[in-house]
This record gives structure tokens, C-alpha cells and sequence, in this order.
């Protein structure tokens, strides 16, 4: 009878990965009707809970399935958000994947809701996830983590620490960046590769926000809101006298040097910063990821992070099984800024569906970890 079952449960798997994955597409995206999948599927149980982090317990909010599973489930970190955690769209993810089958944890950094990047993000990802599969709706050999834009970065990262690495059976992320070294050259320098050739880049104003808040972050407070007030629109040119040794270094790679310089000056940034740097650098991590999954895309003309990030990364894992990268002609996420003609735009659903159709089917499947 278990051979029958086991067999019948490997020949459903891709049906039920196509289900669950079609229910998940069509919630995601607000504009698609979706009426018919809220009448076949199960409304979402949302539950507030506390998880550990590096600093103590926080306060987040589980979207699942009303049943009691056990459940595939998500780590979901969204990175830098312009908006805060009551916005109407901040549900619509989690919804999505718990009438897909998933439980989903949206992961919030009060650190990046600050408009900053810090290292110890990466293990606090790692301690909700732990958190997340110790649950006892939660089959942990079906579950793993997702981020989107910085947070597609800090989820590959969180994925690679000891303490989950051997139990984590997917890692997703939608435009990461892949090294904070050539992603900072970029943005200092208003420029990005396109192949081989570099061309000037329109920094979009929110990764210009989080660059400076970062970098300005790891200096005293007053010289740090001394550097920002300059380097803002309306600001007024600094004089070395003004500053410091290490408040120089991260002011003169914020005022728009070209390629070559903005590599130089940071090379001079004080050796605690260079660090920090590495520490957010996913390419440090990526050989101590162990999911035997690895799901990523990326637009190709987002401002926000450049593909050549992406491009950069799916370099470095080729010839690794279970990797899966496509290229995007949404903006930055969102088919409708994008202004698509209608067929490219049905073209661009159906190369996001197939992107992510993997995840269901690791998920419907019985897949060990570890």
C-alpha cells in the first residue's frame, strides 16, 4: 500500500506544483481577477507570533493554511521598503502563498526600515527561519526562503549560515545584488556594466538613500548627519578640516567619483567598513549555500539594482544542479510600470510563472534536507 501511495503521490507532484503555483501567480499580482481561486481555495489564517532574533523576541505575523498541515513554508524577507508595515500591499505576498499551501513569515529589519544594510541581518534571517521549521505545522524538508531586491541578497546569505544551512530545501530572490563591493562601485560611480562595456546608470533615488544611510551609519552620529546633509540635493561641499580620517574616506567615495576612483576610494575606506562590506557580499556565502534549489530573476532594466548583479552571480554557481535564473522585462517587480504591450506582457507572466514553478514542485514533492 505505501509503494501504491508513493507512487501515486510522485505522479501527482507536477499537477499539484502547477495548482498551487497558478494559485500563487494569480494572487500575487493584484491586477489579475482572482475571484474563482478565492472560491476554491482556503481563506489564509493570520497569526501574530514571536521569533528570536540577535537582539530578542520580535513580533511578525505567519500567513497559512487554516489546516494543520504539516505545511511547506517561507522565510520572506523584503528588503527595503518605501512603506511601512500596515500598507495594503504588504499582505498580498503572504496571502498569495498561504492559499498556495505555504506558511509564509514576512521577515521585517527594522535595520533596513531604517534605509540600512547590516550584517548581523543575515543571522537574525537565519534565526526566524530556524524559528519558522520548528513548528509543528511546518515540514521542514519542503520549506526555505525568498527575498526580493536587498532582500533577495541577505535570504541567499541567511541560507548559508550553520544553522540552517543543511535544512533549508530552496533559496529564492528577485533582483539581489551579488557583492556590496561592485554593487557600491556602481552606485558611487552612477554607472553599471552592460557586458563588457560600462554605461552611466540613473541610481534610483531609494538605493541612493540606503547607500548613503549605510555607509554613514558606521560613523559617529554628528559627522554622520554631516556627510548626509552634504551629500543631499540642496547640500553644501565639506572641507577635509571638517572631518575625520574615516569620515573623509566614505565622503569622498559619496560624491560621485567615475569608475576607477569610486574602486579606489573604496579600497580607503577604514578596514571595519571594508569588512562590513564583505560581510553583506552574498558572492562570500555562496559556496555554504547547500539548498538543492536555487531560484533567481532579475529585470533587465532595473534601476534599482543592476542585472549585471544577477548576471554576476549565475557566473560564479554555473554547472551547479538545481540553479534556475531568469531575466525580466517587469520594473523592478511590477508589470504595470513597465507599460507592456499586452502580448509581451502575457510573455513576461509566463516566464515569471515558469521562474517560480520550480519552488511548488520542491514543495509538493518529498524531498530530503540535510
Amino acid at each position: 500500500m505505501t509503494t501504491l501511495s508513493n507512487i501515486w503521490f510522485g505522479a501527482t507532484q507536477p499537477i499539484r506544483a502547477v495548482a498551487r503555483a497558478f494559485v500563487f501567480f494569480i494572487k500575487v499580482f493584484p491586477m489579475l481577477p482572482s475571484r474563482l481561486i478565492d472560491r476554491v481555495t482556503t481563506k489564509p489564517v493570520i497569526e501574530k507570533v514571536s521569533y528570536p532574533s540577535r537582539t530578542g523576541m520580535v513580533e511578525g505575523e505567519v500567513y497559512r493554511p487554516p489546516s494543520d498541515g504539516p505545511h511547506p513554508a517561507m522565510v520572506v524577507c523584503l528588503g527595503v521598503v518605501p512603506f511601512g508595515v500596515e500598507h495594503p500591499q504588504v499582505p498580498v505576498l503572504g496571502k498569495a502563498l498561504a492559499r498556495a499551501g505555504f506558511v509564509g513569515l514576512l521577515y521585517w529589519s527594522p535595520t533596513m526600515r531604517d534605509f540600512r544594510l547590516d550584517p548581523e541581518d543575515v543571522e537574525n534571517i537565519a534565526l526566524a527561519y530556524d524559528w519558522m521549521i520548528h513548528q509543528p505545522y511546518i515540514d521542514a524538508n519542503r520549506s526555505g526562503l525568498l527575498g526580493t531586491c536587498v532582500g533577495g541578497a541577505f535570504a541567499i546569505m541567511a541560507s548559508a549560515t550553520a544553522l540552517v544551512r543543511e535544512r533549508v530545501a530552496f533559496v529564492s530572490g528577485y533582483a539581489p545584488y551579488s557583492s556590496m563591493w561592485t554593487f557600491a562601485r556602481d552606485i558611487a560611480s552612477a554607472s553599471r556594466l552592460n557586458g563588457e562595456v560600462r554605461e552611466t546608470w540613473q541610481v534610483d533615488q531609494l538605493t541612493r538613500r540606503v547607500f548613503v544611510q549605510s555607509l554613514t551609519a558606521w560613523l559617529p552620529p554628528t559627522e554622520a548627519d554631516l556627510i548626509r546633509g552634504a551629500v543631499a540635493e540642496d547640500g553644501s561641499p565639506l572641507t577635509p578640516q571638517e572631518l575625520s580620517a574615516d569620515g573623509q574616506a566614505v565622503y569622498a567615495l559619496l560624491t560621485l567619483p567615475d569608475p576607477q576612483e569610486a574602486e579606489e576610494a573604496l579600497q580607503l575606506l577604514p578596514s571595519g567598513m571594508r569588512e562590513k562590506l564583505t560581510a553583506l557580499s552574498p558572492m562570500t556565502y555562496i559556496h555554504d549555500v547547500h539548498a538543492p534549489l536555487f531560484v533567481h530573476l532579475h529585470d533587465v532594466g532595473d534601476q534599482v539594482i543592476p542585472v549585471g548583479e544577477s548576471r554576476r552571480l549565475q557566473a560564479a554557481l554555473k554547472g551547479r544542479s538545481g540553479m534556475h535564473y531568469t531575466e525580466m522585462n517587469f520594473s523592478h517587480l511590477d508589470p504595470v510600470k513597465g507599460k507592456l504591450p499586452f502580448f509581451k506582457l502575457l510573455r513576461e507572466f509566463w516566464k515569471f510563472f515558469t521562474a517560480v514553478y520550480p519552488i511548488f514542485w520542491q514543495a509538493c514533492g518529498k524531498t530530503k534536507v540535510g
